[in-house]
This record gives structure tokens, sequence and C-alpha cells, in this order.
């Protein structure tokens, strides 16, 4: 091999090595506080209920579990890889996202290094990729499919850029072939990562302007990447005559693209907005409100700061020792701009076809976030024009507001992971799932299993069948003391569980009505018999209720190799996670409360209660707000407060009544003793006398009439606070 061949295999391994450098770092610093603790949530524990139910399997099929998926045939891929690599904990979960998050950063910095001819603006392309505070789940594993999507996606159009760079046309050949079978690929995990199928002609357009005269190799490389969207299509038309598609339940089939339509300007009023500002102003909220401690962060940001100046400097080095091969032209930030903020658009446009998606920011902005990439980066550009230090010192803030949102994020999505933790032990150690034909019912003294983000109406079912790795009997769930049960009627309401000699009832709401015809009507209710029943108590610590019978299977539990005990040792068993000290203001005591259903856009806080229907989000102004409806008449929010002493004053928001008598009948007990309200508009106050709230859990009890003829409703609280009174 010739000494310019060797030196340009050694300059491409090195330019490899930098890319990736960067995007390693920041995956390391988002994990380093957490560990592997972070475990499923919602869809995650389904699939693994199927993987124990029907066997691992990569892709879906018409007679197969997944059939309504079948739009994403291999959308299970990630998911059983994952899987697989570690059967009986979340570790192989763990490998598989920091894998295809790095790829993805090392990926994106190629791409912007590509459209800029600039290595540092290429770095800041792909740590800003990783650290983009938009979308709200992207650390969560119900992403994880998405997040492989994404690399498999950004990888193929880094190859089909090389395919239009390359000089020989097979290596071009080469170079398309494989990035359009990477970009089909992603597709078929994801049908909305083929939103980037114009992101290697944008990068082309940065760095050079307009097209270039077209050649036959050029012409090729072109058809063959565009070969990968058309090949999807063509498949999503064959596939969408033998099933009903998961896409058409949610979006409603033929009325996708009239509500797209008729809520276009949304495109730019939300979506482009939450993409290119929204999102930044959420991190600075969060990194200014949510830290108690900001060490880590700070720490964390040299860190990352300096692995990007020696990725930089080491590329500066190639290029001064003719190693590292750099473009000749030099990208323009203008067009870098204007093709970022088509992509930006392009991205999000999916999401218009379905209102149920353009309320939540959960992976809706993941396709938006690369355009969103080049158009920051692009503007930076400018910026260092006139101001190269100022816009160096942009470039650092928008990486530490983006850690901070992400390191926010993360722990969010732990807590949520250690109070399932929590619940999953308890019911594992009283219920052994030996007795098929007999039903489980949860007596729940947390009051949060029914929530979405705990254990939704069967999740339960799907995570024990995982658990114990075979199928359970019927489950249910009773919140104790309030006696709510968790199976909801048309209107989301959840119906009453009661208890007698001979065993439980399980009964669905009253009948109700909504305007026009809309109405709920109740099914006949359940009886379950004592002798075909398990309980499973829990405190309202969390903490199992401990039965005698159970006492042999959980010492079976902490030694046995059997399935059940391999997964409770590995996943439910209490540890320290992480090497870093609790740094969010919420993992301390505090003589202050202000609980709301959400803080931040699609990170819905799980209440510990009942009477509320789950968070609905609505805009206001730039922000978003979340709020619930009150459903019983009797509704509790269980709250944490270390009390400073002396009296306090709760306050708080409603924001719609069904009628005007539940706002004047609205009563308010704080531990039993009631307060008396004053009303102004929608806000309430209450003076709370000294001594009246404990050090550890209080009850905020709201008691108003209930409408049965507006979905069955009461009210809908925005927030509620409790003060040391002034």
């Amino acid at each position: 091999m010739s000494s310019p061949a060797v030196r340009a295999v050694a300059g491409s391994l090195g330019s490899a090595r930098r890319m990736l450098l960067p995007s390693v770092a920041v995956v390391v610093l988002l994990w380093m506080p957490f560990g592997f603790a972070m475990t499923g949530l919602i869809e995650e524990w389904d699939l693994l209920g199927l993987f124990a139910e029907h066997g691992t399997f990569f892709y879906t099929h018409l007679d197969g579990p997944l059939a309504a998926h079948a739009l994403r045939p291999l959308m299970p891929f990630s998911f059983a890889l994952a899987h697989t690599l570690s059967p009986d904990s979340f570790v192989g979960w763990h490998v598989v996202t920091m894998v295809a998050l790095v790829i993805k950063g090392a990926a994106m910095s190629w791409l912007g290094w590509r459209a800029t001819g600039s290595l540092a603006a290429g770095m800041l392309a792909g740590v800003l990729t990783l650290l983009y505070p938009a979308d709200t789940m992207q650390l969560s594993f119900r992403s994880i499919h998405i997040n492989v999507a994404g690399a498999l996606a950004l990888t193929g159009a880094l190859f089909a850029v090389k395919a239009f760079d390359a000089r020989r046309p097979a290596l071009s050949m080469a170079f398309a072939s494989a990035g359009s079978l990477l970009f089909l690929w992603a597709g078929l995990i994801y049908e909305v990562a083929l939103t980037l199928v114009a992101l290697p002609p944008a990068v082309l357009f940065a760095r050079h302007g307009l097209p270039r005269p077209w050649t036959v190799q050029r012409a090729v490389a072109a058809l063959l990447w565009l070969g990968a969207p058309v090949a999807y299509v063509a498949y999503a038309i064959w596939i969408s005559r033998h099933i009903s598609s998961y896409q058409g339940a949610v979006t409603g089939q033929g009325s996708a693209l009239r509500h797209a339509l008729s809520v276009w300007p949304d495109l730019f009023d939300v979506g482009a907005a939450r993409a290119l500002f929204g999102g930044w102003v959420d991190a600075v909220r969060m990194t200014a409100r949510t830290f108690q401690s900001y060490t880590y962060l700070a720490s964390a940001s040299v860190a990352l700061a300096a692995v990007c100046l020696l990725a930089i400097a080491g590329g500066s080095r190639g290029r001064r020792a003719g190693v590292v091969p750099d473009a000749q032209a030099i990208g323009s930030p203008t067009r870098l701009v204007v093709a970022g903020l088509a992509l930006m658009l392009v991205g999000y446009l999916p999401y218009m076809t379905s209102g149920a998606h353009m309320v939540i920011s959960q992976r809706t902005y993941l396709w938006a976030t690369p355009g969103a990439v080049l158009a920051w980066v692009g503007m930076l550009l400018l910026l260092g024009r006139a101001a190269r230090p100022v816009a160096a010192g942009a470039a650092m803030v928008l990486m530490v507001l983006g850690l901070g949102a992400q390191l926010f994020q993360f722990h969010h999505y732990v807590d949520l992971s250690e109070r399932q933790r929590t619940l999953l032990r308890a019911v594992v150690e009283n219920f052994d799932g030996n007795a098929p034909r007999e039903s489980l019912l949860v007596l729940d003294g947390t009051s949060q299993i029914g929530h979405t983000w705990m254990f939704h109406q069967d999740g339960l079912r799907y995570t024990l069948t995982y658990l114990y790795g075979r199928p359970t009997g019927p489950i249910e769930v009773c919140r104790v003391p309030s006696m709510e049960w968790q199976r909801w009627d048309a209107f989301g309401r959840p119906g009453r569980c009661s208890e007698d000699r001979l065993g439980w009832t399980l009964s669905y709401p009253a009948a109700a009505v909504g305007p026009g015809d809309m109405r709920s009507s109740p099914k006949p209710p359940q009886h379950i018999d004592a002798r075909q029943l398990v309980l499973a108590p829990i405190a309202a610590d969390g903490t199992a209720i401990r039965l005698t019978s159970s006492n042999a299977w959980r010492q079976q539990l902490r030694e046995s190799d059997t399935i059940a005990g391999r997964r409770y040792r590995a996943l439910l068993e209490e540890r320290r996670h992480g090497f870093v000290a609790p740094m969010f203001k919420d993992q301390f005591p505090s003589a202050r409360l202000r609980y709301d259903f959400g803080d931040w856009w699609s990170l819905e806080v799980v209440p510990s209660g009942a009477g509320w229907l789950e968070a609905e989000w609505a805009a206001k102004g730039r922000g978003h707000v979340s709020m619930s409806w009150k459903t019983s008449r009797e509704a509790t929010l269980y709250v944490p407060l270390r009390p400073a002493g002396g009296p306090y004053m709760l306050t708080g928001r409603f924001v719609h009544f069904a009628n005007d008598g539940v706002r004047t009948g609205m009563q308010v007990r704080i531990n039993g003793q009631e307060v008396p309200l004053t009303w102004a508009e929608g806000y309430f106050a209450a003076p709370v006398p000294a001594g009246l709230l404990f050090d550890g859990r209080n009850e905020l009890l709201f008691e108003s009439a209930v409408d049965l003829h507006y979905y069955g409703r009461s009210a809908m609280i925005d927030w509620v606070a409790l003060d040391p009174a002034r």
C-alpha cells in the first residue's frame, strides 16, 4: 500500500475517533450520576411480558402479538436485542441506548463537519444533538427503538454524502448501497426516520450551494438513496390492506390529513417554536429551578468542553501534518441555517396528523432535532464572524443548558423507575405467581398504581409475567383507603372496590353523559371469590405488609436460581446506583410544597392520591400547563413536607368547574381538619393552623359535587401549594 493511501486510512480512522470522543463523553457524563438504575416504565414492560409469553421476537408479522405495529415491522428489534443481551435485567437496555446515542452523535458530528468545513462546528453539532432539550423522551427506554432508528438514519445519511463525494464509481456505489440499506432499516423500525431523507442534500447544499453538475455516479447514488423511502412506501401500501394499524388508530385513518391541514399554523406556532426556542426556555428554567447543587453540572460541563477542545486540537494537528483530510470549500452559515430550518419543519410534520401527539413533547421532537441543531450551528457561525469569543461563549452556554436539562430528564425517569421498583418489590414478596387461575388483588396504600407511568390498566400483568417468566392469573388493583378500582370507563373515571365476607366486588362508575350524545354506560360489576383470591397489600410508604404465608417465598427469592429469583435480585432489591451525590431539590425534604401534575411539558408527575384523571396539557403563552380533572366527590393528594413550624397558607388554582355549584360547595380538609376557603376567580387560599401539618406524608382532601351530566366530573385543578404564612 502506498504512503498516501496509508496516510488516508490513518486519517480516516483518526477522524472517526475524534468524532466519537465528544459523544462518548456526553453519554458517560449523563450516566455517571445514575448508573444503570433506570428500568422499564410503560411499553418496555409490555414487550417483556410478550417475550415471556411468546418467546423473544425481533420483528412483527400479521398473525403475531404485535400485528397492529406491522407498519413498523422491525420495531421490536431494539427491544429484543436489549433483552437478549441481559434477559434478567435492564443492563442490555442501557448498553444498546448508550451505543445508539454515541453513534447518533458521532454521525451528526461528521455531517456537521462536512456541511461547514469546521471541525469545531461538527463537534458542536454532535454534542447538541444528544443534549437538545426540545424532546423529553430521548433517555427513556420507551424510545430505545427511536434512538436506534436515529443512529441508523444518520449513519445512512453519512454514507450517502460520502457516496456523492467519492471519486471512484465502485466506492460510491458501495457507500450509496450501505446508506440506503441503513436508511430503510431505520424506516422499518420507526417510519418517521424517513423525514431525514433530505439530510444529505441539505448538507451538500450548505457546503457547496446549488447542486454541482450531475454525473452518472451521482445520479446512481441519489437513486439508491431515494430507493429506501420508495421501498418503504410500497411496503406500507401493501401491508395497510391487511391490518388495522396502530398509526391509523391514533390518527384516525382518513381524518389524519384533514386534521393536519386544519392545524397547519401549528407547524410554526407549536412545532417550530418548541423545536427552535421553547426547548431552550425550558432548559433554562429546569437548570435554574430543579438543581439543589450545581457541583456536578459545572464539573461535567468543564470536562465536556475539555474533551471537545482536545478532539478539535487533534484534528488541527492532523490537518497540518497532512494526515486528516479537510474539505477545500468552507460552507455557508446562511445556507446551513436555511437548510436546518427546512429539515426541522419536515421532522415535526408527521406528528401534525395526530392531535394526541401534538399535545406532548415525547418523541415528537427527536426528528426535528438534527435540523434545529444545524440551524443553531449556522447562527453561531454567523455570530462568530462578528465576535468569535461571543460565539464560543454562546456555544458553551447551550452545552451547559442542554446537559442540565438532560440530567434532570434522566433523574425524572430514574425517579419513576425507583417508585415502580418499590411497588413491584412489595407485590412480588407477597405473591409467588404459582396459581394462574387465582386472582391477585393489590391493595395499594401509596395510591399510585394505575397511572400511565405507574402500571396502567394491564401494565402490572405484563410486568409480573416477565418477572415470573410465565403468565399470571387476573390482576386487579384497589387504592386504599379511597377504595378506587383501577379500571376506567369511557370517560377515564376509575371504578370502586368493596369487600364482604364472600370476597371483593369491583364496580364501574355510574353512568354519565357529556355534550351531544356522548355517554358512559357502566359494565356489570365483577365479583372475586375470596377462595380464589390472593391479596398483596402495600403500606403507605410502599413496603409490603407482611403476610405470614409468604415468608418462605421471600427467602426463596433471595436465594434461588429460578427466573423469579434472578430477576428479583437484579431488578427489585434495594441498592445504591450511580457515583454522584444527589443534586436535585426534589431529592431533599422541604418546608414548602408546590404540587403540579407536571412542571415540565410531558414530564408528568404521578400523583399519590385518588379521584383524579390523568394530566392534560394546555398551551399558556410560550409554556405549557398541566391540569387534572377531579372525578370523585372526595379526591385526595398525599404530599411530602417537612414543616417549618408555625402557621401555613394553602393556595391553589382551579381552571374549570363542571357547574356553578361545584365551586361554592368546595371543601378542603388537611389531615382530616377542614380549612376555610376564600376565592378570587379560580384561585383559592386557606389558612392552615400551626401543628396541623406532619413531618412526612400529609393528606389534602378536596370534597365537591360531581356532575353526571358533564362527563361525571367536578373541577379541573392546575396547582396547589403549601407555604409558611407571612
